[in-house]
């Protein structure tokens, strides 16, 4: 028997190539609940600017709108969806953002889960996507990456292996949203 669970923000967090806006999409409708995305309400932001969509600009453009007003950035994003009744958030990359998020959703709970993956398993994600190892590395140099790397994954509620399967993920997911 599925159980419906109680309204929470679920935010998914992960260096890239690791699977998470694909795990965000089935996620979301498992729940029943929508979902959002800071990649994407960057990728507009350039897309008004004219600025294209290269990793870099999405960079740059992602670091101003954190350094710059945050509540409202991530006000901005969670209000693309009725997240009142639970939602899923894709793309955590900054611990400030997380923090926003948790007054702003006030009383939700707010749930960050990271996906890891091997290092080796990413790198072989991201080139078939069409990066090369140069642009890998520069990507992940870039500060937007620094938190994903080092604190977020800490912070995180529960992590999980990006190379499992994704019903398995969602599974996972779901038992533990319900047990808080």
């Amino acid at each position: 028997m599925d159980v419906r669970l109680k309204p929470a923000v679920v935010c998914l967090s992960s260096r890239m190539g690791a699977g998470k806006s694909t795990l965000t999409s089935s996620l979301a409708s498992s729940l029943g609940w929508p979902h959002t995305s800071f990649g994407d309400y960057v990728r507009g932001v350039a897309s008004q600017r004219g600025a294209g969509e290269s990793r870099e600009v999405l960079q740059q453009i992602g670091e101003e709108l954190v350094s710059g007003n945050l509540e409202l950035f991530t006000r901005a994003v969670i209000s693309r969806v009725a997240w009142e009744k639970g939602c899923v958030v894709d793309g955590i990359r900054h611990v400030q953002v997380l923090g926003a998020l948790r007054t702003i959703a006030s009383p939700l709970p707010i749930f960050l889960v990271f996906l890891d993956l091997d290092e080796s398993v990413r790198r072989q994600r991201l080139r078939q996507r069409g990066m090369t190892d140069e642009e890998i590395d520069a990507a992940d140099r870039h500060t937007t990456e620094a938190q994903v790397r080092e604190t977020l994954k800490e912070e995180a509620d529960i992590c999980l292996d990006g190379a499992r399967d994704v019903p398995e993920l969602v599974r996972d997911i779901r038992t533990f949203v319900a047990g808080k």
